[in-house]
């Protein structure tokens, strides 16, 4: 087993491109597989480890899931930093220090990534798009046995074979979460005197690699000497149904209440 070395937290609001920026870190190699460590299968994880303490399942997770380099990374939703605090707060060995030095104690060598998105609108759409269908991302097609390309869905839970319907409330109800939970993540750094790198989705698309590399280097971590990304596994989503529904809700917006 490696001997832990640096780990990292990227927190995030959903469809903020955090599963793009995970990929990313993980296509270079050296930056470990950051994914929901602490989401709806930690309690499964916990159970199947045989591990009764918050200490005892992170030296587990990260023992289980780091880089040969020992790097580890995860990725925390505001639901899953809010769970981790109050299991925190449960423990006693923690329920003592600030937040910071808690996870501190829990991490080695810590450091924060945080990506946002500009256009709150567009990730509301996205967000409400995929809740509805259970298709929460298209990866670019890969060689399949007939040599032909084939595209890998992947899916939050089920599909639900139904197409999603503009619904200006839905998505006006995401986009208020999304934008709370932003200022909710944005105060526990500055609670707690936490300087994270910022990453800006709109920019990190334009700047994949560029971007990744300079996330390598917040990180302390040396990048490949051949390191190439090439083209995202990830492939967007939005369409020009899309940009029909962004011109019809911020029409509404504008409009205010009927």
């Amino acid at each position: 087993m490696p001997e832990i070395t640096t780990t990292y937290l990227v927190l995030a609001t959903p469809r903020s491109g955090s599963t793009l920026l995970g990929q990313a870190l993980n296509s270079t190699g050296v930056a470990g597989d950051p994914r929901e460590h602490f989401g709806h299968k930690m309690e499964f994880w916990a159970q199947k480890w045989g591990t009764t303490s918050l200490p005892q399942f992170t030296a587990r997770l990260m023992q289980e899931r780091a880089g040969d380099n020992g790097v580890f990374g995860a990725k925390l939703l505001y639901a899953h930093l809010d769970r981790l605090l109050r299991s925190i707060a449960a423990e006693p060995t923690l329920a003592d220090l600030p937040p910071a030095r808690a996870l501190d104690a829990l991490f080695p060598d810590l450091r924060y990534l945080w990506i946002t998105r500009d256009d709150s609108v567009r990730q509301a759409i996205s967000y409400w798009k995929a809740k509805e269908t259970g298709v929460w991302g298209r990866e670019a097609p890969r060689a399949g046995r007939t040599g032909q390309g084939r595209r890998k869905i992947v899916k939050g839970g089920r599909q639900t074979g139904r197409e999603a319907q503009f619904d200006y409330d839905g998505i006006a109800t995401l986009q208020r979460a999304i934008q709370e939970e932003d200022a909710a993540i944005g105060r526990f750094f500055r609670d707690n005197d936490i300087a994270p790198m910022h990453v800006v989705y709109e920019a990190f698309v334009r700047a994949y690699e560029p971007t990744t590399r300079t996330v390598l280097e917040f990180l302390g971590i040396s990048a490949p000497p051949d390191l190439h990304l090439g083209q995202p596994r990830t492939q967007k989503l939005a369409d020009d149904r899309t940009e029909e529904w962004v011109a019809r809700f911020q029409a509404l917006q504008a409009a205010g209440p009927a």
